[in-house]
């Protein structure tokens, strides 16, 4: 019994060691498997890569998306908008969206195709009366036949306002949306002007919103785009069902920083006041082939008005418009405009102290430069006046060539260095600074840069030519003679602005002082005499007093346009080209406004002077600024003092110069003549003063001039 026992307690302690010893090693095997999985996931993690070509099954890919900034505007002086961005829309059609998906009133089922063909009719008759491009039938058959081919994305006329955008959806079809009607739009920037024309070539034009640096950028769009277009921001798209894309917010982002405001010297009023008077004077006559005017500000070199017309000649009735920026860009001899340039440095030298001293005529010829042609005013003068002399101011009222030509030569003869050193000081011998790109660089003949120059080369730059210039140039140096000799740099660009806040200021500045005050006042008393008894006669009646000159060049021909074996300025027939111009500044007395007209002609066997259509042009102008701007025009004062008018009357001695202060022009001019004397005179009321002075000696047949108040 004790032995039976004894063999039952060996069997179950037998089974209890071999159900731990399963236990224990099941334990340890899965430990073991444990710790290789353990391993092998840190392997897989360290050292896996998985192929790429299966990835691509599983992950859907990213795509960057750029964002473009909103371009900023370009503004008036007064905050006109001369150029903005607005979003424009180009329409598509799916011509293929399903029918039995189109659905009518809430309805469940489908409709039979004939029921969309019927609506897309419809369709038809509202695209052809939006777009005009196609006729109601054309755009049906063209919509049934992408139908046909399964097209999913069909361009539809061209990019449309929101106005417009709202319009085409509310067409039969459209009306239902993408998914049922086939409508689809994508939203763009447009660039729009809402002056049109008006100073086009001046405010230029960029393509989309560019941000490189080619020649599609003009204008102050270009030359400022890197403040206009801002910067590009991005974000990542990844696919989703039915093949849309969302944005990844797994992917970084950035905002796009839209561009800022840009400013402008321009007045849109007087831009247009210029455009117009421009157009009205050249429009009728063909043989001028373009034409500039400039407005600038005499105080701070301002530009309020920039004009440049050409005519297009591919187009029938060769209409203007704005192509090239001829203001800047055009260079040429100058002509006779260019003699103020030669009186303003010999009477700052020294040379010449009045305007009234005379130069002998010598019928015209120039003693010891046989090569310059003979004057014919000159001896228009000689013949009508039988002197042997000319005053200075009268050789600028009647353009002589020769009288520029003379003081050219005889105070610089022996020093032309000093001659050519006075252009470059005005600035009219190199290329400054401006706001916008294309400005021409001037081109002087001086003995230095050129071994053929010679002595006859320093005459004909007396009066305008061995030398070529941009109007911009000339206007910067008459608007210094206006501006007391302080020559003011020219800009266009006031200032740049982000939301309404100048972040970046330009403005005014200053390229020198080239002349005292007393040889830009003596200069001006000459640029006054022009209009009033010289060239330019068109403007003794504006309203306000213009001093300036006229200039009538020819220009050097091309080598396709066949000029003359030894004459560059006309062709085989005879014809010429020419380049008439006017500039000067107003209310002569106090200016306020620098202003150039020049226009240029085809090749013909007329000429074209600058006292014709520039001068008529300017005489418009200065009429319509005396209008709407009353700083421009006089007031009267509640009270003031006459002055006490004596009667009396003028002692006439040969040989003296009566006194005629005080006396009304009528008996001023009346004891003038009877005194063997020439008069002229300036302003209007009574004599306040007279050169030369009461008594003092003087040939008979000399000029007496007088200043009226």
């Amino acid at each position: 019994m004790a032995r039976q026992q004894k063999r039952i307690k060996d069997k179950a302690l037998l089974g209890k060691d071999r159900v731990g010893f399963i236990l224990d090693t099941t334990y340890a095997l899965v430990i073991l498997l444990s710790a290789l999985i353990f391993f092998k996931i840190i392997y897989i993690q360290l050292t896996y890569k998985v192929d790429p070509r299966v990835e691509s099954l599983f992950r859907p890919t990213a795509t960057k998306q750029i964002e473009r900034p909103k371009r900023g505007a370009i503004l008036a002086s007064d905050g006109k908008i001369l150029a903005i961005s607005t979003p424009v829309y180009q329409i598509y059609m799916d011509c293929a969206v399903q029918y039995d998906i189109y659905r009518q009133d809430g309805e469940k089922g489908g409709l039979k195709e004939q029921q969309w063909r019927e609506d897309a009719k419809e369709l038809s008759k509202g695209l052809a009366s939006i777009f005009q491009d196609k006729t109601a039938d054309q755009y049906y058959q063209f919509i049934l036949s992408k139908r046909e081919a399964g097209r999913h994305y069909e361009k539809i006329g061209k990019p449309v306002d929101h106005a417009t955008l709202q319009r085409i959806k509310a067409l039969p079809l459209f009306n239902r949306g993408p998914n049922t009607g086939g409508l689809i739009y994508e939203t763009r920037d447009s660039r729009q002007y809402p002056y049109g024309t008006i100073a086009r070539r001046t405010i230029g034009y960029v393509k989309d919103n560019s941000n490189s640096n080619g020649n599609n950028l003009i204008g102050i769009e270009g030359r400022f785009n890197f403040e206009l277009h801002g910067k590009e921001g991005h974000a990542w798209l990844r696919k989703a069902e039915m093949n849309k894309r969302i944005h990844n917010f797994d992917s970084t982002a950035v905002r796009a920083v839209d561009g800022n405001d840009v400013r402008t010297t321009l007045n849109i009023d007087l831009q247009d006041i210029a455009d117009r008077a421009l157009r009205k004077n050249i429009q009728e006559e063909e043989r001028i082939s373009g034409a500039c005017a400039i407005l600038m500000e005499v105080e701070t070199g301002a530009i309020r008005a920039m004009v440049n017309l050409q005519r297009d000649t591919t187009v029938e009735g060769h209409p203007l418009s704005e192509r090239m920026n001829l203001a800047i860009s055009q260079i040429g001899e100058p002509g006779s405009v260019f003699k103020t340039v030669t009186l303003t440095s010999v009477v700052e030298d020294g040379f010449v102290h009045s305007v009234d001293e005379t130069v002998p005529t010598f019928r015209g010829n120039l003693p010891g430069y046989p090569r310059v042609r003979t004057d014919p005013h000159i001896v228009d003068w000689e013949d009508s006046t039988h002197r042997k002399e000319i005053p200075i101011k009268r050789g600028l009222e009647i353009s002589s060539n020769y009288v520029f030509a003379y003081l050219a030569t005889k105070c610089y003869e022996s020093r032309p260095k000093d001659f050519y050193d006075k252009i470059y000081r005005y600035k009219l011998g190199e290329k400054f600074d401006f706001d916008i790109d294309g400005l021409g660089t001037p081109q002087v003949v001086t003995p230095d840069n050129n071994p053929f120059w010679e002595k006859t080369s320093l005459a004909t730059a007396g009066y305008g030519y061995s030398i070529a210039v941009t109007p911009l140039h000339l206007i910067t140096f008459y608007n210094a003679i206006a501006n007391d000799g302080k020559m003011m740099r020219p800009y266009l660009v006031e200032d740049v602005e982000k939301d309404g806040k100048v972040i970046r200021k330009y403005g005014p500045g200053i390229l020198g002082n080239i002349c005292s005050k007393a040889t830009a006042d003596t200069v001006t008393r000459a640029l006054k005499g022009v209009p009033q008894y010289g060239t330019a006669k068109k403007l003794r009646r504006a309203r306000l007093q213009v001093a300036g000159k006229t200039g009538t060049a020819q220009v050097a021909l091309r080598a396709d346009e066949k000029p003359r074996a030894g004459d560059q300025y006309h062709d085989e027939w005879g014809r010429k080209k020419n380049q008439g111009t006017f500039v000067g500044f107003f209310p002569a007395d106090n200016p306020k406004y620098s202003i150039l007209v020049t226009v240029y002609s085809r090749l013909s066997l007329g000429s074209f002077y600058g006292g014709d259509a520039p001068a008529s042009t300017v005489r418009e102008i200065v009429d319509a600024i005396y209008s709407m701007d009353s700083s421009c025009g006089t007031s009267i004062s509640r009270s003031g003092e006459l002055p006490v008018m004596e009667v009396r009357e003028a002692e006439i001695a040969e040989g003296k110069v009566p006194d005629v202060k005080g006396f009304g022009l009528i008996d001023a001019i009346y004891a003038i003549e009877n005194g063997g004397y020439r008069c002229a005179y300036e302003g209007s009321g009574h004599v306040v003063s007279q050169s030369p002075a009461g008594g003092t000696a003087l040939k008979t047949g000399e000029t007496i001039t007088l200043k009226l108040k």
